[in-house]
């Protein structure tokens, strides 16, 4: 049995239908402010029979300054629709759902949709169409064939006709009090090192996980904020990639945060609070190698920003300049589509494979026969070399470093000259030159205008 408080829209809403609805059963839903079903099976021992439950409902909404309708069905579902049509209180033995919504007007469909209560895709089209046959009540809709309803209407009118049966179309999903997944431990003495530090972040994990695990849950958000002896508060943040819940990996990146920013004075409380969010659903495939789980992933670089510093480990991106080599660095993630394929930068989902351009396509660029692809490996940080120079060209390159060759140049193309960012300290001036050695080594080489030194940038394949 299941039981429906609905509020018309005119009356006093200072009342809140939950508060209500927790005083006879645990399991209900609130499905708007307005509308709260519940779950009263097995409830008559301390209530009563149905019709008694629903008086006593009414009765005690009426005596806290709330008007309210009360009915009572074998289905949430046909409770939902008699309380929207009928003031005051109506119940309705188990199985006798149908009979009594037949003669409704089929018009309360548009009525409880507007409570946001079922989905409302195509529900005006559906009611136009059907009340263009003729059809003006439940029952109506209730009697026509299925599958010549589906074939005209789509696979949506057939959730329209079990609602105007008075079946359930999803059960009844219990509305849960949000629960804070916090815990506090105090220290007997102050703690100064991470290793110890270690075992009480196990302790509060574990059973904050197992929390987690009971309600399909995740960690979004991971907050660690320790009491200091000095009465300050040394609080960290740590945003995670994905929801995640393993013990062992949560306090892998808690400590590898606080070694990266240590608390300046010993610890005496420590304090964990997770934000959550719904559990992570992963589909695996026999037919692609499998990538690193969000656990490992946030483990290693975590481990790397430790190491290097968290503004040396990211995702490179490009920066609004013309600066050779210039590009920013922004935190490592990776955004999935609907399918669960990771998207590249301009937001398409990969497909495991290149894209193959047509050469007989207008689009692909014309390559003569005798063209030469090469290809640039650019020196992340640039060589410096001695150059000397000959009526305005470089005619000899030499340089210290090691694996790079010198020698005469043979030929030589330039210069490009460039010149950028000159309200700035990043100020750039350079003429660039590609160079061909004697020994046959190929070279990009630039000089720095400002200072008039050269360096070798790149190596041209």
């Amino acid at each position: 049995m299941y039981a429906c408080l609905y509020r018309p829209p005119a009356a006093d809403n200072a009342l809140s239908l939950e508060i209500l609805a927790r005083d006879y059963s645990p399991r209900y839903e609130r499905l708007t402010p307005d509308l709260v079903s519940m779950d009263v099976g097995g409830l008559e021992r301390l209530f009563g029979s149905p019709r008694a439950m629903a008086d006593e409902m009414r009765c005690d909404a009426a005596s806290r300054g709330a008007r309210v309708h009360v009915a009572i069905a074998g289905t949430w579902t046909a409770a939902i629709i008699l309380a929207h049509a009928r003031p005051g209180v109506t119940v309705i033995l188990p199985g006798d759902e149908a009979e009594t919504l037949a003669p409704m007007p089929i018009g309360m469909l548009e009525d409880v949709k507007a409570s946001d209560v079922f989905p409302s895709e195509f529900t005006r089209r559906l009611l136009a169409t059907v009340q263009h046959w003729g059809i003006k009540t439940l029952g109506e809709l209730a009697s026509l064939p299925p599958a010549d309803l589906a074939s005209r209407l789509g696979p949506a009118s057939l959730m329209w006709q079990t609602m105007a049966r008075g079946a359930d179309i999803r059960p009844l999903i219990p509305t849960l009090d949000e629960e804070r997944f916090a815990s506090t431990f105090e220290l007997e003495w102050p703690v100064e090192q991470l290793e110890p530090l270690s075992f009480v972040l196990t302790r509060l994990l574990e059973p904050l996980s197992t929390r987690l695990e009971r309600r399909d849950r995740g960690a979004a958000v991971l907050h660690v904020v320790l009491r200091l002896v000095t009465r300050e508060i040394h609080a960290r943040r740590l945003d995670l990639p994905a929801p995640m819940r393993d013990v062992r990996t949560l306090r892998t990146l808690a400590l590898l945060d606080l070694e990266s920013h240590p608390p300046p004075a010993a610890i005496d409380r420590v304090t964990i609070v997770i934000d959550p969010t719904p559990g992570r659903v992963v589909q695996h495939t026999l037919f692609s190698r499998a990538l690193p789980t969000p656990e490992q992933l946030s483990t290693l670089l975590a481990r790397l920003g430790a190491v290097m510093g968290q503004d040396r480990v990211g995702a490179p991106v490009t920066v609004d300049t013309h600066r050779p080599g210039a590009f920013a660095m922004t935190p490592f993630s990776i955004e999935h589509d609907s399918g669960g394929r990771p998207r590249d930068a301009r937001g398409q989902a990969t497909r495991g494979q290149a894209t193959r351009r047509d050469p007989a396509s207008p689009a692909a660029p014309a390559v003569s026969a005798g063209a030469v692809m090469s290809a640039v490996r650019r020196c992340r940080q640039p060589v410096p070399a001695r150059v000397e120079v000959d009526r305005g060209r470089p005619v000899r390159l030499t340089t210290d470093r090691r694996a790079f060759a010198g020698g005469t140049i043979v030929r030589s193309a330039g210069p490009w000259r460039s010149t950028g960012d000159w309200w700035s300290t990043k100020r750039y001036a350079r003429d660039e030159w590609d160079v061909a050695l004697s020994d046959g080594a190929v070279y990009r080489i630039f000089q720095d205008r400002d200072t008039r030194s050269w360096f070798i940038d790149a190596i041209v394949d």
